[in-house]
This record gives structure tokens, sequence and C-alpha cells, in this order.
């Protein structure tokens, strides 16, 4: 049951009259001069604190008489607190709503009124305010909605750490939208790690602790967003099918060029001796799963004896949760490896549609050469999104806007395009062939956000 909404009379009768004569101050020293019509203005909202929403009201055109009331409505958490019409004590009035407390605050620490405390949020919180200034027959009315977001984690893909730091492309496309990666309460976050030395277990593991210990401790929020690229797709996917709570712990998984499959540019790349970074522990699982080699083209795909991926293999036997919102981003840049005929390096290549490094079958989880896919993650999509002629590494980077989106809950419909998974080898002058009814996709799925 909600308690009722109190209000508490002015306590500090000293910072009243302080103020009031701010006031009289402001008013007195432009007498005589053309006043600008009563005005009144909101900044824009920001985190103070985990949980603690701040911003400042701004009263401009005050008369010298008479003296002037506001009044205010705030709809939070499902709670609507209305101050009557009150005597304004200042032009300028810092203010704040603090949610774990329950109270609104102004002048830095009076409160002025409580409510039923609001618990670490779940999912984007919305507050919406109106003030009114009223001067003898002169009114000002100023709205605003803030937003307290969801902590968002990009988890980048492999080799991230050669760049050493976050992408400042990705944070400033996101910041510009309304993020904060900086600030005493930041609500975006970059997960770095070492993916040359990392298993995908381990760097999964990396990354819960990250989550645990940096993320939901600077966050007032009991859920997290994550986007995540190529790697870090299948590192989320990990902790969500193995580590404790992760599977009520995510609200929105915003998948970007992830292998969800593998690629078989980690099996062609690991055979060149001077490819070392596709022989780590990451690169390995990064393998197929699908059938992707055979030795000639009258012999049906398989997974060569020294293509195995376990690790792949069991996350995929997986599905998602149902109370996650996932969606799949994708490239369609054709000439994407999807198998290999013969030995290298003398073998006949096969291509598909993706970015280059990722099939977009691999991407959606759906059949390729004849393989299962993944059902308990095609199915699962609130959305897929192609993202166009992108290469893998200008994928995610190219995404931002739709991300945004999708983050924010804005009613962009995306919709998606037929897939067609299986071709025929068309490298070393190999004539392409059509997808077989057995590995051709089904129609997209539209936009549906909650």
């Amino acid at each position: 049951m909600r308690r009722p909404v109190r209000w508490r009379k002015p306590a500090r009768i000293a910072l009243a009259l302080l103020l009031g004569v701010a006031v009289a101050a402001t008013v007195r020293g432009t007498a005589g001069q053309a006043q600008p019509p009563l005005g009144l203005r909101i900044s824009p909202a920001r985190m103070g604190a985990p949980g603690r929403v701040e911003a400042e009201l701004t009263i401009t055109g005050l008369q010298p008489e008479p003296p002037p009331t506001i009044e205010w409505t705030i709809t939070v958490g499902g709670q609507t607190i209305r101050r009557p019409p009150h005597p304004l004590i200042a032009p300028r009035i810092p203010a704040s709503i603090d949610l774990p407390a329950g109270r609104v605050r102004v002048g830095g620490d009076v409160s002025v009124a409580e409510f039923t405390p609001v618990p670490p949020i779940d999912e984007n919180l919305q507050i919406a305010v109106e003030v009114t200034a009223r001067q003898g027959p002169a009114a000002a009315t100023a709205k605003q909605i803030a937003l307290v977001r969801l902590p968002t984690v990009i988890v980048p893909g492999y080799l991230n750490d050669l760049e050493g730091s976050a992408d400042p492309a990705v944070i400033s496309g996101l910041e510009q939208r309304g993020f904060s990666a900086t600030g005493p309460a930041p609500d975006l976050f970059w997960f770095s790690y070492r993916s040359r030395a990392l298993s995908l277990r381990t760097a999964a593991a990396a990354l819960a602790a990250y989550v645990r210990d940096v993320v939901l401790r600077e966050s007032y929020a009991a859920r997290i967003n994550i986007v995540a690229y190529s790697l870090g797709g299948l590192m989320a996917r990990w902790n969500i099918a193995f580590e404790s709570g992760w599977d009520h712990l995510v609200d929105r998984l915003i998948l970007t060029g992830t292998p969800n499959e593998g690629s078989v540019t980690s099996y062609l790349y690991a055979w060149y001796p001077a490819a070392t970074v596709a022989r780590t522990p990451a690169a390995r699982e990064l393998l197929p799963t699908f059938p992707f080699w055979r030795p000639d083209d009258r012999t049906p795909w398989s997974v060569p004896p020294d293509g195995q991926n376990p690790t792949l293999a069991a996350l995929n036997t997986h599905p998602l949760p149902e109370a996650i919102r996932v969606y799949a981003l994708y490239g369609s840049r054709e000439r994407t490896l999807s198998g290999i005929a013969g030995r290298l390096p003398h073998a006949v290549l096969s291509y598909g549609p993706g970015d280059g490094v990722v099939l977009q079958a691999s991407a959606l989880g759906l059949p390729v050469n004849g393989g299962a896919g993944v059902p308990g993650l095609a199915g699962h999509f609130v959305a897929t999104i192609d993202l166009g002629p992108q290469r893998h590494l200008r994928l995610l980077g190219a995404a931002i806007p739709k991300i945004a989106d999708l983050l924010l809950d804005r009613r962009t419909a995306h919709r998606s395009e037929p897939v067609e998974h299986a071709v025929a080898p068309v490298g070393r002058g190999a004539a392409p062939a059509r997808a077989t009814p057995g590995d051709r996709g089904t129609a997209g799925v539209r936009l549906r956000l909650p």
C-alpha cells in the first residue's frame, strides 16, 4: 500500500528569508526599466547520484509586486505529487527527486515533499514535471520529461584490447542521444577485456564480475541492457545461459554482427602460420557449428575433424529466456565465407551474404549448408535489422542510431528482409547456384517493442 504524499512545512526559516531577500534584490535592481514578460525554464535533467534526478528552475521577468507564487506537479513511478501555489523564494531554484529516499528537495537539501520510495528500476523510468509561476495576472508554465535509463553495457568483440580503450565514435554517438558515460551516475559502460588471452567462458566470467562490481554499484537499477558486438554477443549469451541470475538481469540484448553459429573465417585464418590471433582460445571458439567443409563439390557439407567447436555447440543448446528482449543487427555485404571445398590452400571457397566475416544466417541463428541453425535463438528476436552493405569492423558504429532507438523504446518500425543461406561455390571460377529450399530462411520479423 502506497504512503500518501506528505508536505513538509518550511523548516528552515532562515533559508526562506535569505532567498526572499534575493528575490527582492533581483526585482528592485531592474525597477524603472522595461520588464520582459514572466518566463520559466527547467534545465535539462541530469543524474546527480545513483537514483537522484536534478534540474534547475529559472524564473525571469519578475516585478517588485505582487509577491510571486509557484506550483508544480511531478509524476514518478506511478505516483503524482502536486504542490499547490506557495510563495516563490528565489528566481533560481535547484531541485532534485531522490528515488530511493522518496523525497523532493529544493535548495540543495530542503525536503518539500515525500512519496513512496521507488526501488531500483527494472525498466527505463519516465518522470514528468510541470511547473507554473504566477505574479498577479501573469503566468508562465514549463514542462519537461526526464528519462532515467537502465544502464547499458557495451561488450565489444575480438581484438578489442588492441585499441586499449572505448571506441570514441560509439560512445559519442550514444552520448549525443542522451546517454552518459561519465559523471556521478553514468548509464553507459564499455567493457574492455583481454580477448587474446581469455576463452569464451573466462571472458564471460570477467564480464559478469564487471557488471556486479562496477555497473550495478554505480547505477540505481535492478536490470541492465547489453549492446554486444561480434564475440561480445556470445559472452553475453553465455552468462544468460550459465551465470546465476542473468536470465532475469538482462532486459534488452542487442546482438550486432554476432557469429551465433561461428564464422568460417576463423577456421581459414587459423590455417596460416602468421595468423597467430586466429589460434587463441577465443578465436578457436568462433569456429562454425554449421557444416562448412567437404572434400569436393559433389559431397554433402560436414564439419572437419579439426573444426569442432564443442563450446559454442553447447551454448547453442540453451534457448534464450522469454523475459529478455533480443534484437539482431547484421550486415548484408556479399562474399562472406560460408564453406570450404577441398584442402587448403587449394580449396574452392563458397560465399554468402553477410558482413565479410559473419554470415547473416549465423547472426540470425538460421540454417547454413543444411545445418540445424539455433532454434532457441532464431525464434526469439523482437526484431532483426539489416544494416546493409556494412563491413564487420564498421558494423557497430553504423548501428548506433538504431541501437539508440531500441534502448529508448522509440517505435521506429524496422522490417527484416528474407534471408537466403546456402550458396554453391563461386570462388575460383565456380558458378553460383540457388539456395535449396531446406536452406532458405523465413521472412523477417517486424519490430514489436512491448
